[in-house]
């Protein structure tokens, strides 16, 4: 693809999630074909939107997967505002980490204790998704990557205490008077996996992150599928909850 291309993909995604509309599948010559050019779109998107990076969304790659995005919207308090409205909303329990320095790209990759050293908090959390293309637009994993990985936001809940990194619990969803219970696990076991990846891949990539960002590494439960405008209370085993609704408006940063 040529960087007008690149571009061109960037700007016909932007100007979906502006409207709050999931897109058709991109034209034929605008569709990404390799892992560097849906980064490449991945990145010019956040650039036509003009939406600041708070963080980044990560998982382990296999070897035609970079499973990576960057977040640009943090919410806290009684409200989890969706761009798309719907019945019902798509959440992913996780871990948020907050840095507390820069990591800046560089030659020499960071090692697991410099990584690990460089988290100021660790907090309960809610990844907020959203589908970027239209349910029968046929999109692959190209296409996703390009469009953010479904991530539309992030959602702040309590701290957890320092170097507590909970690899399994029992989570309980509860909503209108209904209760799920999840047998709740990290997908790679360590939660810090796919952050020591994170930074090391971006670093690769020219791209350093900052002091103040947060990262997501797996949900521990999946895509959960909760009532919109309907009190909520997820309980993350011993180590807290997180109280909150599921609702369509205008977004906070």
């Amino acid at each position: 693809m040529t960087p007008e291309q690149i571009e061109q993909a960037a700007t016909w995604l932007a100007d979906y999630r502006r409207c709050g509309e999931a897109a058709p599948l991109l034209p034929a010559e605008l569709r990404p074909t390799s892992l560097a050019e849906a980064f490449a779109i991945q990145q010019w998107l956040f650039i036509e939107l003009d939406w600041p990076v708070v963080g980044w969304k990560a998982g382990l790659p296999a070897p035609d997967k970079w499973v990576l995005a960057p977040i640009a919207n943090l919410q806290q308090g009684e409200l989890c505002l969706f761009e798309q409205q719907s019945e019902q909303y798509s959440i992913e329990p996780e871990l948020a980490f907050r840095l507390a320095t820069d990591l800046p790209a560089r030659n020499e990759p960071y090692s697991e204790v410099e990584i690990k050293a460089a988290i100021a908090a660790t907090h309960l959390a809610l990844e907020l998704i959203i589908r970027p293309y239209k349910a029968d637009a046929g999109a692959e994993f190209f296409d996703q990557l390009a469009a953010g990985l479904f991530n539309q936001g992030l959602y702040i809940g309590p701290a957890l205490p320092l170097d507590c990194f909970p690899q399994e619990f029992e989570l309980l969803v509860q909503h209108s008077g209904e209760q799920r219970q999840f047998a709740a696990q990290h997908p790679n076991h360590d939660p810090l996996s796919p952050l020591y990846w994170l930074v090391n891949h971006l670093s690769s990539q020219g791209i350093g992150l900052k002091q103040g960002e947060w990262v997501i590494t797996g949900s521990y439960a999946g895509v959960v599928q909760v009532p919109s405008d309907t009190e909520l209370k997820l309980q993350f085993g011993s180590f807290g909850h997180i109280n909150t609704q599921c609702s369509h408006g205008a977004m906070i940063s």
